[in-house]
């Protein structure tokens, strides 16, 4: 008996639709050797096929490297077959009835169930057949046809499942992933993932010994349920696709998912008689939150923004051929995760409604803000690209990071964190620069914790990075402010960013924190800090990978004249480092300078336009100060000790006590992880100015020695009362 199928044909493919469900005969799988028997025949009959599909409860579709094994299977059970005599023939091509060999029929007799095992045969037959044998040069030639693709320990079970892995999906759902690692894996390590409410996800990540790339693998637990539970919610989709919707709730792409939670809960209620099960409330509510994700949610997808680990999630199209990208860590990992072109089609049209933005031929670009899961979207379609809809996905951490945070997993020292907070309560401006994804905004958000509180913030972004809720509820007294994309054709209601700036310039004395430096606006930022009418302290981020790049960014590619440029106080670097030409990037602040404010030319050298306070020293993997700061010889801190009326060793003695500070909290985070958090690192922050002001109105003779032991005393207290 043959399989049930039907050919798809769509544009260059041809698929082969096999419907396993109406067959009786087996499982719907290459482990059952009814079904490899049937599929292979099918092979055999459908040549030059792009895609093979078992349409069942659970959908499988072998595609790409797994097909083409598939096929060359195929054609090693066809050649096999050549060297048999049919009953109805006189003669064979191959062979006559004299000189056919009875010992190659009975190797090959299983061939069609299970050719893995006939090579195995054929493999022994060849050690014991001798040369001048007549079956000898058949079983050889046979022997070499075989796709030699296994390793000769490989049993046709682990062959058949998991070397030839297929695509799964449940029927329900669009987006497919492989069940199985590949035999390639090598185990890493395990963490779980933990969905509101909802069962754990559980993620493997591995390295990859055939290249030099590590694989991130997940199987939520939807795509495992019982065929009785699947098929329910098959049940429950083709029901609720004819549902037509008695109010607008639906629409609304916040209220969408609970909507259709609701009426999954009352249809899987009202169904599940009909599959023969009885399900508890519990259950049918986890079926119905199942459901709702994959149908009005965000799928497999939500699985990937709710690990704090991901920073960035990459879908390439077509997405289909292409499995989610992914940077874990700040490495770059593949995964086992593909999303269908329904999925990308949904996908878009939810971020067409969420950032009421145009996204089609004629606005090609979208950029926009997922806030409940802290994610920034980069989107493209045709015809920037001709291959369907592509996106970026960059992940922020749902609380503020902390220079703590960054001691700890050595993106810069203690000592350098002392600087960076002396120069930012020093109200210095600062920009940090760095390539994408080096780390420019987070270590952003971690100096603008470094800023007393008694001052008012004023952040301008044109997409929200910056976690302004938690600031907020920290109590800092911040007010964000979002102008128009550059990247994308926004809404007319949005906001310029040089009018934004200039708004932000009369709402009076505040920081100011700007996402990026990027535009024309940058000539109001630089001729307002020019004249000092820019408020206390400004910092923001902006594209390069060197001070010199800082500066043509700045001078000749924005326009702003070179004078002005002197405004800036200090530039940090941030890159993304592979050391000793590894494949692994650490993210690590490369360098901190200071900008020469004397002796300019009209048009002076870049290269000595800044003098460097600390530099990065990829032998040792560390940052180490310059010569300039420890002989107390930098321009910005001298700056800085003026202002505060203090000398240079008393500037540098206070930057010393930051540094012990930071170090202090993540020497104890190893006991009290929260140490690290902003809560810790803000109130950490306010008893060192509470300590020096006390100090100063006692006259404290101990000087900097005498406000370190007091912040010692409050610390201690403060750790006691973590536990």
């Amino acid at each position: 008996m043959e399989c049930d199928y039907e050919v798809k044909r769509q544009a260059h493919t041809k698929t082969l639709l096999v419907n396993c469900r109406a067959c009786t005969h087996g499982a719907s799988s290459l482990s059952d050797p009814d079904c490899r028997k049937r599929l292979f025949t099918l092979l055999r009959n459908e040549r030059g096929a792009d895609q093979l599909v078992l349409n069942h409860t659970v959908v499988k579709v072998y595609a790409n490297h797994e097909l083409a094994v598939l096929q060359d299977l195929t054609a090693f059970i066809e050649r096999a077959h050549s060297y048999i005599p049919h009953p109805d023939q006189q003669h064979h091509p191959r062979t006559t009835p004299d000189d056919h060999p009875q010992t190659l029929s009975t190797a090959i007799e299983h061939i069609d169930e299970d050719p893995l095992q006939t090579y195995r045969t054929l493999t022994t037959l060849l050690q014991e057949t001798p040369p001048h044998d007549p079956a000898y040069a058949m079983i050889t030639d046979l022997h070499h046809h075989f796709p030699a693709l296994i390793n000769d320990d490989t049993t046709s079970d682990h062959y058949y499942t998991q070397y030839l892995r297929p695509y799964v999906r449940p029927g329900f759902i669009d987006s497919y992933i492989h069940l199985y690692p590949p035999p390639e894996a090598h185990f890493l390590e395990a963490y779980d993932v933990h969905r509101p409410g909802g069962r754990p996800i559980h993620i493997t990540l591995y390295t990859l010994s055939n290249r030099p790339e590590k694989l991130y693998f997940v199987v939520p637990p939807e795509y495992t349920l019982p065929r009785e539970e699947l098929q329910l919610l098959e049940d429950t989709r083709k029901t609720l696709a004819h549902h037509r919707p008695t109010d607008t709730s639906f629409l609304d792409s916040t209220h969408a998912e609970d909507y259709f939670r609701h009426l999954a809960t009352r249809t899987i209620a009202d169904h599940q008689h009909h599959h023969h099960l009885a399900l508890s409330p519990d259950r049918i509510d986890y079926l119905a939150d199942i459901f709702a994700r994959y149908s009005a949610g965000y799928g497999i997808l939500e699985d990937l923004l709710l690990d704090e680990r991901i920073q960035d999630i990459y879908i390439n199209a077509p997405a289909h051929h292409n499995p989610i990208h992914l940077v874990l860590d700040g490495e770059e990992y593949t995964s086992n995760v593909f999303l269908s072109e329904n999925d990308i089609e949904a996908l878009a049209s939810k971020f067409r409604a969420i950032s009421a933005r145009a996204f089609s031929e004629a606005s090609p670009v979208l950029d926009m803000d997922l806030p409940q899961y802290h994610t920034r979207i980069a989107a493209i379609s045709n015809p920037l690209t001709p291959r369907g809809i592509a996106f970026a996905l960059r992940r922020h951490r749902p609380h503020p990071w902390t220079l703590t945070h960054f001691i700890a997993n050595q993106m810069l020292t203690a000592e350098a964190a002392g600087l960076l907070s002396f120069l930012v309560d020093g109200q210095a401006t600062i920009l940090i620069a760095g390539s994408r994804g080096a780390g420019k905004t987070s270590l952003l958000n971690a100096l603008m914790l470094e800023i007393p509180q008694r001052f008012r913030i004023l952040t301008i972004e044109d997409t929200s990075e910056i976690p302004v809720q938690d600031f907020q509820q920290l109590g800092y007294k911040l007010q964000s402010l979002i102008t128009k994309s550059i990247a994308t054709h926004a809404s007319s209601m949005e906001i310029d960013p040089t009018e934004a700036l200039r708004t932000a310039l009369r709402l009076g004395e505040s920081v100011l924190i700007l996402g990026e430096v990027r535009g024309l606006e940058a000539k109001v930022l630089f001729e307002a800090m020019r004249i000092g009418a820019a408020g206390n302290l400004i910092m923001g981020t902006i594209h390069g990978s060197t001070t010199r790049d800082v500066y043509e960014r700045v001078v000749y590619d924005i326009g702003v004249p070179s004078n002005s440029f002197k405004a800036v106080d200090s530039v940090v670097i941030v890159a993304p480092i592979r050391k000793d030409g590894g494949i692994e990037r650490k993210r690590r602040v490369t360098q901190i300078s200071e900008t020469v404010k004397t002796g300019w030319a009209t048009t002076p050298d870049p290269d000595k336009v800044f003098h460097d306070l600390m530099c990065y020293d990829a032998a040792t993997d560390t940052l180490h100060d310059t010569d300039l700061l420890d002989m107390g010889q930098s321009l910005v801190v001298g700056s800085i000790a003026k202002k505060w009326g203090m000398s240079i060793e008393k500037a540098l003695a206070n930057i010393a006590v930051r540094a012990e500070i930071k170090r202090a909290l993540v020497i104890q985070s190893s006991t009290h992880p929260c140490l690290l958090e902003a809560r810790a690192v803000r109130d950490a922050n306010n008893a060192l100015w509470l300590c020096i002001e006390q100090s100063r109105r006692e006259g404290n003779e101990e000087g900097y020695r005498g406000v370190k032991r007091d912040w010692d005393a409050w610390f201690s207290r403060y750790c006691r009362g973590l536990r």
